[in-house]
């Protein structure tokens, strides 16, 4: 009786489908303010904000001071002083601010794509954790299911009901049973150690068993329509595409003409003269082509835009359909698991002498197999509906 409860708790532990509070969001909430390269892009995001600003300003005035000599009899020493500011068009300065707002909002938006990545790689590496658990508590069992059948054996062989082949296969299960954990504990400590690197190499634990609950998919015409307006490559997109256009306005404000204005003052030996100095320049061949590029350029990242935006539908739709179609698997393989018990009908009928040690292994076999695939398509569901909601992130 005890060892029937041991049996039925290690497989509910294995594919049982209550779903336990996760501590994903806190490793993410970690991961966020110490990884590295989130603290880099921050700095980045900063510089080219302030890049952005750049030129918008008016240029430096100019002080000119010219000394000019002469002899006495035609009047002496002559000095001239000037004061300049020169200036674009008011409109330039108008479109440039604007200008410089979008491209901050982009910024933020490739910083915001930088931040989703990392933290969707974290979120995968904590449900790899999670899927290595669960195969833990499966392989745990294969090996003392093994070790029990190799005591068994051993005690059978001692008295004559069993022969050394049988003995000898129970213990190549058990070999293979030690060397497939051990392979999953240096797989859990790997996982933690890309962990730790995310989380910009400070200590973290995830011991986490059970994936976060996740409900069911929402229809696709509003997850697509979520998605879509959340994404940051999206946006980051149509914000080039406004700046594009906004550039275009600016490099015709730039070809219009420049002005400067200023003070000057003249004097000599004899007399002072003071006034005012306005200039203008004709923009006739420094800006030729300036707006056509513009336009070209304009024209180049709106279509980016619309490339950008069916292939993401196209990505999205495939995803959701691989997606459901692992919930179908999922969800049949758990009913079937959950209402057999098979391992321990297998240990009865071997022991009673019903079945013959190598139907045995055939039939535990499949049903191990049976238990990994359904923990395999557990977690590439997981991985999928991680990818699907990122947006979220």
């Amino acid at each position: 009786m005890k060892r029937k409860f041991l049996i039925i708790t290690l497989l509910l532990a294995c594919y049982g489908l209550t779903f336990a509070q996760s501590g994903i969001t806190e490793v993410l909430k970690s991961i966020e303010t110490n990884n590295k390269a989130l603290q880099a892009g921050q700095r980045l995001n900063e510089s080219q904000k302030l890049g952005a600003r750049i030129g918008n300003y008016l240029p430096n005035p100019t002080v000119e001071l010219n000394q000019l000599w002469a002899d006495r009899s035609v009047g002496g020493n002559v000095n001239e002083l000037a004061v300049v500011q020169a200036f674009d068009f008011p409109t330039v300065y108008t479109n440039k601010n604007k200008l410089a707002k979008l491209k901050a909002n982009t910024s933020d938006c490739q910083y915001a794509i930088t931040r989703q990545q990392i933290l969707l790689n974290a979120q995968q590496v904590c449900q790899e954790i999670i899927f290595l658990h669960k195969q833990k508590q499966l392989l745990d069992s294969r090996l003392k299911n093994a070790q029990q059948l190799e005591k068994f054996y051993n005690q059978r062989l001692a008295t004559g009901d069993a022969n050394q082949l049988e003995y000898n296969k129970i213990l190549l299960e058990k070999i293979n049973a030690q060397n497939a954990s051990r392979q999953n504990e240096s797989a859990i400590r790997s996982r933690q150690e890309q962990l730790q690197a995310l989380n910009g190499g400070m200590p973290i634990t995830f011991n986490d068993t059970e994936y976060t609950d996740v409900s069911v998919l929402p229809e696709y015409s509003s997850l697509e329509a979520d998605y879509m307006a959340a994404d940051p490559t999206l946006k980051s997109l149509l914000g080039e595409s406004e700046a594009a256009q906004r550039e275009i306005k600016v490099n015709r404000a730039l070809s219009l003409p420049k002005f400067d204005i200023g003070y000057r003052r003249n004097g000599g030996s004899d007399n002072k003269m003071n006034g005012f100095r306005i200039g203008m320049s004709i923009p006739l061949w420094e800006n030729k082509n300036t707006v056509k590029q513009a336009k070209a350029q304009a024209e180049y990242t709106a279509l980016n835009v619309e490339n950008n935006t069916q292939t993401l539908k196209a990505t999205l739709h495939e995803l959701y359909l691989q997606a459901k179609s692992l919930q179908i698997s999922k969800d049949e393989y758990a009913a079937t698991l959950n209402s057999q018990r098979n391992e321990e009908l297998l240990n009865k009928a071997l022991e009673n002498g019903q079945i013959s040690m190598i139907d045995y292994f055939v039939e535990i076999t499949i049903l191990y197999d049976s238990i990994q695939n359904f923990l395999d398509i557990e977690k590439e569901y997981h991985n999928l509906v991680a990818q699907l909601l990122q947006y979220q992130l």
